[in-house]
């Protein structure tokens, strides 16, 4: 028996924003566990929101009533097996329709791959809802329950009753993730958090201290010139791939993408130390260059250079009044830029400035003394000819 006055207060609380609660598994326990009480067996529930991001296809947030919730992120390989089309996913979302599998039925089909799993489960009705957008698209929400005889009429009723404000719930959700998404792949991610909690003015900056490091592939104008735009587009995302995913690893921020080259900072924090950035930085360079400490040219990882240099920063927002860049300025960020334009001259992959080699304990011997453009005394140029182990 439906409790219509928990039914209705469950509605409203959806239609009202599922206040004052801002987190999606909150939401989705207690979306399930206000519908358990007032008389509606669920079992299990799983959202499925196919998100914009550079590597996933969607995620699924799930809840089971012995369990609680779980999230879980597909990635794009997932929606091209059969796993997925031998599904009602694909099917719900190419008819809009809402799908029923009444597993109790003995004349229910086993038209799709997990009916077979959920019936080994006692599951014994499932329900695919679809929830449209006012965007125009449609995500989709399941229901199954192990109650005898599955769902009855009042409890189809009750699950049409929440699609409503559950579909404008899930779309809030999916604004806020896809547009933290989108941040952290374009700005980064500590980057796009700060934008996301209020720093959008032009002038919003503070400083910081951070471990920089810029790099850029080794000939790249040369080889570019007389590669095709395929070739091109190629190697800097071999570039890319070998160089971002160790630092971002190691705590380090990509602000940056300049053509051939990137901008990176790891910041200087309570658990994280000026030696500790370093060393994490130049652990990061070491893996991305396989351990070499010359440029060598390779098909997985082509040849680039690296400087790194510690100190304040100004770090937050510039640019036009309406066209911004959060990005790191200041004397710290100019002297790692001529650092690595001048790695040249003595013949390294990774330079260092020497503060750098000083906190990591590096040696100077071959260090040499350059007049480099804007500043005004002259600074050492610290070849890195072995990484040290961190």
């Amino acid at each position: 028996m439906i409790d219509m006055q928990k039914l209705d207060d469950l509605f409203w609380w959806m239609l009202d924003g599922a206040r004052p609660s801002a987190d999606a598994r909150e939401i989705v326990t207690g979306i399930c566990e206000l519908l358990v009480d007032a008389g509606v067996p669920v079992e299990r529930f799983a959202l499925f929101i196919y998100t914009l991001h550079p590597n996933l296809q969607g995620r699924r947030i799930r809840w089971l009533a012995d369990e609680g919730v779980d999230m879980s992120d597909a990635d794009m390989k997932a929606f091209d097996g059969a796993e997925y089309h031998d599904n009602p996913l694909p099917t719900v979302l190419r008819t809009g329709k809402t799908l029923r599998r009444r597993l109790c039925d003995p004349e229910c089909p086993d038209d799709f791959l997990i009916l077979k799993q959920f019936r080994e489960e006692g599951v014994t009705d499932y329900v695919v809802q679809p929830l449209f957008f006012t965007t125009g698209e449609t995500h989709l929400v399941s229901w199954a329950t192990k109650s005898d005889g599955g769902f009855n009429e009042d409890t189809m009723v009750a699950l049409e009753r929440i699609r409503l404000p559950l579909a404008r719930l899930t779309e809030t959700y999916m604004l806020r993730l896809n547009a933290a998404n989108l941040l952290s792949a374009y700005v980064g991610r500590d980057s796009g958090f700060r934008i996301l909690s209020g720093r959008v003015h032009r002038g919003d900056i503070e400083e910081i201290s951070a471990c920089v490091v810029f790099a850029d592939l080794v000939a790249f104008t040369k080889f570019s010139n007389s590669a095709t735009a395929e070739e091109v587009l190629a190697r800097l995302n071999r570039f890319y791939d070998s160089l971002v995913p160790p630092i971002v690893e190691r705590g380090g921020e990509i602000l940056k993408f300049m053509g051939d080259g990137l901008l990176a900072i790891f910041p200087i924090t309570e658990k994280v130390d000026d030696k500790a950035a370093c060393e994490q930085a130049l652990a990061a360079l070491a893996e991305a260059s396989g351990g070499q400490q010359v440029p060598v040219f390779s098909e997985t990882s082509p040849p680039f250079r690296a400087a790194v240099h510690i100190g304040p920063l100004q770090y937050g927002n510039i640019g036009a009044s309406d066209r911004l860049d959060f990005t790191a300025i200041g004397p710290t960020v100019n002297l790692a830029a001529r650092l690595l334009s001048s790695a040249v001259l003595v013949n390294g992959q990774t330079v260092v400035s020497e503060q750098v080699a000083d906190l990591v304990g590096l040696p100077k011997e071959g260090a040499t003394l350059f007049e480099l453009k804007g500043f005004d005394r002259t600074q050492a140029i610290v070849p890195v000819r072995e990484m040290p182990k961190v």
